[in-house]
């Protein structure tokens, strides 16, 4: 029998409780001229806690003579809880099965057996019992075997003449089909027809007479035995008392056999009164005739032993060495129908009501709890209980019972947890209800837990166990529910805690943001990272520092050694301080935000990411640059409030300014009226003018004022629009060429000083 460890578990608990709850001995008075005891330091475990209560901490400080024993679980902490449950365990499991080795010890058969040679009586009757035997059963069994021969042809007869109603039988194809289902895991198909009740008598009444024909046999091997019997044959006690038991046994398990035989008819399907294929049928009637020939010869061994002297004890043996092979035959046998069975309980698939799903899941593991009652009922009788069967049942039924409420309460509190947080698209606040979802899956557990601790107790209350009483009175048990439920209710409040502090923040960011404050939003936004992991670590140090007191940790040593190692590490780690802090000056600043385009430690890009000691920067080119705060020293920040879109044109020398003004004062105006543009441009195009002569042409300047990132595009925008305009108003851009212009007197003037006569022409 297989046991769970948990119930072991608590079983050893429930039998080691005195143990626990005994007082540590006084310590012995102290002479009064003994020098005074120095101090001892502060005990690291809480008294009255489940630390103390485990390791039985002194909570008198008075000193412990060398010679007291030491109370329990204070030699070695944790590990003698371990070992005294473990003996415990040990002990109470080792009394059980030692009581089965001795049920089942085969010395008393072996010491009678081996006392063969020194007893001629017990000899003398065991010839006299097999010539009893001989004389009597022998000729009984040829008796019934040629009756059964004689019958041979009426029995052939009547199954011909009957005629079986069609839902009774099944053909060939049918119980091929069927038996194909069935091992593809889907439901045997049986013939669905009405049968008529006349069908059904005139069924009934062939099959009476055909059992009939099957008893006369067994009739004439009862008269037969009686007859001999009679007539002085085996007419000593011992012989006489075998022949009659092992006759009666016989007949006995031949009836009981044909009775199921004219049920399920294995070899004459028109007179079968329950439907089932005809293979099914034979394997049951195998079934059936293993388990009789187990108890016919399991008895006739044993009585043949008692009547030749084997005292209880032995005969004891035997039959519990019998009965074990008659439960492993059953448990086979539920074994090998588990499917057909379980899809009898199941029922029809297309159910699906509450009650079909607990058919069903019944229907997968029916086998596995008759295994168990079948297996454990003979480890019960074996091991000595009074009443196996009631208690074995009892056992089963308060665990059936304790699984259906479990179950009950399991579902139960999945449907209340999915109506307390329904799903946020379906809640009157989305968010609220999205971050409360966020936390089922940690109170199904904590819920499921409770629910298998009390099924547990539930089935050790049903089996006689007082868990209930123990778990309310053991100062173990106790200490351990308290800082449980301490331990419960501060995650929770800290838990709360931390969703309010959540709620508060983004109720914050959505303020600033629906008031049109986007520049606080975003601030806030940047800072809530760091904002939540500092909050977040308050409280859940607090928390923790909490529960480890209820659980009897001293948390003073444990503050003092990490304020210790907080400076140690302080000291050696300067660089990392120094970021920490230099960021944190530059967020409380509002230097930078996420978002931002800035320059910084000799790199340009957006800001990506602000930890509490790292800038994340991304490049124009798409490199990712992580930069310590430490290293910045100058943020130029080029999207902070608005931006300026500066204009440079150059324009040719032979242009007239006034009319190049206009021009871009226009296009300027018309990219301001449309609503694209306007969005971006916050004031009127600033013209400064004539900014220089260069040495291609006149350079205008002057400057549009946008907002915080929006220049480029407006920039860019105005040039191409300065481009297309220009060239629809003749307005010439000059480029880099140069161009030469050579007077047709010079050069003549040039040609005639160079050829002499040439000027005439």
């Amino acid at each position: 029998m297989r046991i769970s460890p948990l119930f072991a578990l608590l079983l050893a608990l429930a039998c080691g409780a005195p143990a626990f709850s005994q007082a540590a001995p006084e310590p012995q008075a102290t002479p009064a001229a003994a020098a005074p005891a120095p101090a001892k330091p502060a005990s690291a475990i809480i008294p009255g806690s489940p630390l103390a209560a485990l390791t039985a901490a002194a909570s008198s400080p008075a000193d412990l003579d060398a010679n007291t024993p030491a109370p329990f679980g204070t030699t070695s902490f944790g590990f003698s809880l371990a070992n005294t449950l473990g003996s415990e365990a040990a002990g109470t499991f080792g009394d059980f099965l030692n009581a089965i080795q001795q049920s089942t010890q085969l010395t008393p058969v072996w010491d009678w057996l081996q006392s063969f040679p020194k007893a001629p009586v017990r000899r003398a009757h065991l010839l006299s019992i097999a010539e009893g035997l001989g004389v009597t059963i022998l000729p009984a069994l040829l008796v019934e075997l040629a009756l059964r021969l004689l019958l041979a042809r009426p029995r052939s007869g009547l199954i011909s003449r009957s005629v079986p109603p069609p839902a009774a039988v099944l053909s060939e194809d049918e119980e091929e089909r069927g038996l194909a289902d069935a091992e593809a895991g889907g439901s045997e198909k049986l013939p669905g027809r009405r049968v008529s009740l006349r069908a059904w008598g005139r069924r009934g009444l062939f099959a009476m007479l055909y059992s009939g024909l099957r008893l006369l046999p067994l009739f004439g091997f009862a008269l037969t035995v009686a007859a001999l019997l009679a007539s002085g044959l085996a007419s000593e006690r011992p012989a006489h008392l075998a022949v009659a038991g092992i006759a009666n046994v016989y007949l006995l398990a031949r009836f009981l056999f044909e009775v199921l035989a004219a049920l399920v008819a294995p070899g004459a399907p028109s007179l079968r009164l329950v439907a089932m294929p005809g293979r099914r049928a034979t394997s049951l009637m195998r079934q059936a005739m293993a388990l009789l020939a187990t108890g016919f010869f399991g008895y006739a061994v044993v009585s043949i032993a008692q009547l030749l002297g084997l005292a209880q004890p032995g005969a004891m043996v035997l039959i519990r060495l019998i009965a074990l092979v008659i439960h492993i035959e059953i448990a086979i046998a539920i074994w090998n129908s588990r499917h057909l069975v379980g899809r009898w309980i199941a029922g029809p698939p297309e159910a699906t009501n509450a009650f079909a799903g607990f058919r069903r899941r019944m229907g997968r593991i029916w086998h596995y709890p008759a295994l168990f009652y079948i297996l454990a009922l003979w480890v019960a009788w074996a091991g000595g209980v009074q009443n196996a069967f009631g208690v074995l049942l009892r056992a089963v039924l308060v665990c059936l019972a304790a699984l259906v409420l479990g179950r009950i309460a399991w579902s139960g509190s999945s449907f209340l947890l999915e109506r307390a947080f329904p799903d946020s698209s379906e809640a009157a606040h989305p968010a609220l209800f999205a971050r409360a979802r966020a936390y089922n899956p940690l109170i199904r557990v904590l819920i499921r837990a409770g629910i298998a601790i009390a099924v547990i107790v539930l089935v050790l209350q049903g089996w006689g166990v007082n868990a209930l009483g123990w778990l309310l009175t053991n100062p173990i048990s106790v200490s351990l529910i308290n800082a449980g439920i301490s331990i419960i209710i501060t995650i929770a409040a800290a838990l709360i805690l931390w969703e309010c502090a959540n709620l508060i923040l983004a109720g914050r960011i959505e303020r600033f943001s629906v008031t049109g404050r986007t520049r606080q939003a975003s601030r806030l936004r940047t800072l809530l990272p760091m904002l939540k992991a500092t909050i977040g670590v308050s409280i859940f140090l607090v928390a923790g520092l909490i529960c480890l007191s209820k659980i009897g940790v001293n948390a003073a040593p444990l503050l003092a050694g990490a304020g210790v190692l907080g400076i140690a590490i302080g000291f050696g780690s300067q660089k990392l301080v120094q970021d920490i802090i230099t960021g944190l000056f530059l967020l409380l600043e509002d230097a930078m935000q996420v978002g931002d385009y800035v320059s910084l430690a000799g790199m340009t890009g957006t800001v990506e990411r602000l930890s509490i000691r790292t800038i994340r920067l991304r490049g124009s080119d798409g490199s990712n640059n992580i930069i310590p705060f430490s290293a910045v020293t100058t943020v130029t920040n080029m999207t902070r409030d608005f931006g300026y879109a500066q204009i440079s044109i150059d324009v040719g020398y032979q242009e007239n300014l006034n009319r190049v003004f206009a021009v871009l004062k226009d296009i300027a105006q018309a990219m301001r009226a449309e609503p694209a543009w306007g969005a971006m441009i916050r004031d009127d195009f600033q013209l400064f003018g004539l900014d220089q002569f260069g040495a291609n042409g006149l350079v205008i300047t002057g400057q549009i004022r946008t907002g915080p990132g929006q220049h480029w595009a407006v920039r860019r925008e105005f040039y191409a629009r300065v481009y297309k305009r220009f060239s629809e108003e003749g307005i010439s851009i000059p480029t880099g060429q140069q161009s030469f212009t050579i007077d047709p007197a010079v050069l003549r003037t040039l040609a005639a000083a160079a050829l002499p006569g040439s000027a005439s022409d």
